[in-house]
C-alpha cells in the first residue's frame, strides 16, 4: 500500500515535524510509533509529506522522463518479445511423450524358475489400492463473487489476483480496484483503502487495511493482520456496507449469447446505469468541447472521479454477441479485476467484472 515503511524509517521524526498536523497530534503520532501501536492510517497522515517520496519525485522530475503512453507501448512490446522467446525456445524440443523415461541399458533376462512337476506357483496377489478421498477441487474451481446487499451489484473475484475494496478520493493517489462509494453514500463508513481480497488457486481471503470503521465477517471483527479465508455464505461488512460471498450460478456463466440477454454497465461511484447492446461498439472516455468530441460512454459528467480518464480510454467490441474490452492507449491505463491490460489486448467480459479506468470504476453485468 505504501512504498516506504514508516515504522522502520530513520527520518520518520522529520516527516512528523514537517506534517500539517497540530502539535498535539504530532506528539500522539510520536508516542504511537514509540509504543508500536501505529496503524496504516497513521502512516497515511505522513505519506503526503514523506521526505523520501519528495526526494524521489525531485530526482524523477530532473531526470529524462518517459511518457505514460511510451511506457505502456514498451511494456506491450516486451510482453510480445517474451512470448516469442518462449515459443522459440520450445520449438526445437521434443514433446514430453517422446522423451525417454530413463536411460535404456542392457539387462540380463532372468531365467525362469524350475518347479517340481506336482507343484504349481500361485499367481501373485495384486497390491491393494487405497481408496481415494473425495476431492473438493471441483468445488474450489467454481468461480465466486460478492453480492452487495444494498444495490444487488456483483463483484466477480479472480482466481489468482488481488482486489482492493474502498472508495474514490481525489486527494488520495491510489484509487481502489472496486469502488463502493455509491453504496456508502449515506453513511460514509468505507475507507479509501478498506480491505483487500487475496485470491490463490480458487481460495479467497480478506484482510483489513487499517480501516477506520472496521471489517467484519459473520459479525466478528477482523483486526489488521493475516488474511482470513472466506467460506461460502460468509457475510462480509465493510463499515455499514454488507456483502455476501457465494458461488456464481452456472446459468450466469454459461448463458447463451442471444438477443434476449440485456447487457449494461454501472458507474460504481454514482450508480449510473448504462445499457449496451451488440453489434455497436462502445467507446468509453471523456468528452472534450474544444475538439467537439463526445464518446459513447461519457464519464466527464462523473466529476472528479473521472479526472484521469482519457478522451478515448477504452472500447467494448462484440464477438459472437460476447463483449470484449480493449485499452486504446490511455494515459493511466485500464485494469480488469485488478489486472492491467496491455495495448491491443482484448479480453472478454463476464458478469460481475469491474473495469478500472484511471480510477473511475465500471461494473459489467447482464439480465437474462
Amino acid at each position: 500500500m505504501y512504498k516506504y515503511n514508516c515504522r522502520k524509517c530513520p527520518i520518520r521524526n522529520r516527516c512528523i515535524d514537517e506534517s500539517a498536523n497540530a502539535p498535539s497530534v504530532k506528539e500522539i503520532i510520536r508516542q504511537a510509533f514509540a509504543a508500536r501501536t501505529d496503524t496504516r492510517e497513521t502512516w497515511g497522515s505522513l505519506q503526503p509529506h514523506c521526505l523520501l517520496l519528495i526526494a524521489e519525485e525531485e530526482r524523477a522530475r530532473t531526470a529524462p522522463r518517459e511518457s505514460m503512453l511510451s511506457r505502456r507501448l514498451r511494456q506491450a512490446r516486451e510482453a510480445r518479445e517474451q512470448t516469442a522467446k518462449a515459443l522459440s525456445s520450445s520449438a526445437g524440443r521434443k514433446p514430453d511423450y517422446l522423451q525417454p523415461v530413463s536411460p535404456v541399458s542392457p539387462q540380463v533376462k532372468p531365467q525362469p524358475k524350475e518347479l517340481p512337476a506336482d507343484v504349481t506357483e500361485p499367481p501373485a496377489a495384486l497390491p491393494e489400492v487405497p481408496a481415494r478421498e473425495p476431492s473438493i477441487a471441483t468445488d474450489r474451481a467454481s468461480p465466486r463473487w460478492l453480492t452487495l446487499a444494498a444495490s444487488g451489484r456483483h463483484i466477480a473475484l479472480p482466481a489468482n489476483k488481488e482486489l482492493v475494496l474502498g472508495r474514490f478520493d481525489p486527494n488520495f493517489g491510489v484509487p481502489p480496484d472496486v469502488d463502493l462509494a455509491y453504496e456508502d453514500r449515506e453513511t460514509r463508513t468505507v475507507s479509501r483503502q478498506h480491505a483487500r481480497i487475496v485470491s490463490a488457486a480458487g481460495h479467497h481471503s480478506i484482510e483489513d487495511l487499517g480501516s477506520r470503521h472496521g471489517l467484519f465477517v459473520n459479525g466478528e471483527q477482523l483486526r489488521p493482520g493475516p488474511p482470513h479465508e472466506l467460506q461460502l455464505g460468509d457475510q462480509v461488512e465493510l463499515g455499514s456496507v454488507q456483502l455476501l460471498y457465494d458461488t456464481i450460478p452456472s446459468h450466469v456463466l454459461d448463458f447463451a449469447p442471444s438477443a434476449s440477454v440485456r447487457h449494461f454497465l454501472i458507474v460504481t461511484p454514482t450508480g449510473r446505469r448504462l445499457a449496451i447492446a451488440p453489434p455497436e461498439d462502445v467507446l468509453i472516455g471523456r468528452s472534450d468541447r474544444y475538439v467537439d468530441f463526445v464518446p459513447d460512454v461519457d464519464l466527464s459528467r462523473e466529476g472528479e472521479v473521472a479526472v484521469r480518464v482519457s478522451r478515448r480510454h477504452a472500447i467494448i467490441t462484440w464477438r459472437g454477441r460476447v463483449p470484449h474490452l480493449e485499452d486504446l492507449g490511455s494515459g493511466f491505463g485500464t485494469r480488469l479485476n485488478g489486472q492491467t491490460l496491455f495495448i491491443g489486448q482484448a479480453v472478454s467480459l463476464k458478469p460481475g467484472d469491474h473495469i478500472w479506468l484511471g480510477g473511475c470504476v465500471l461494473a459489467y453485468d447482464i439480465e437474462l
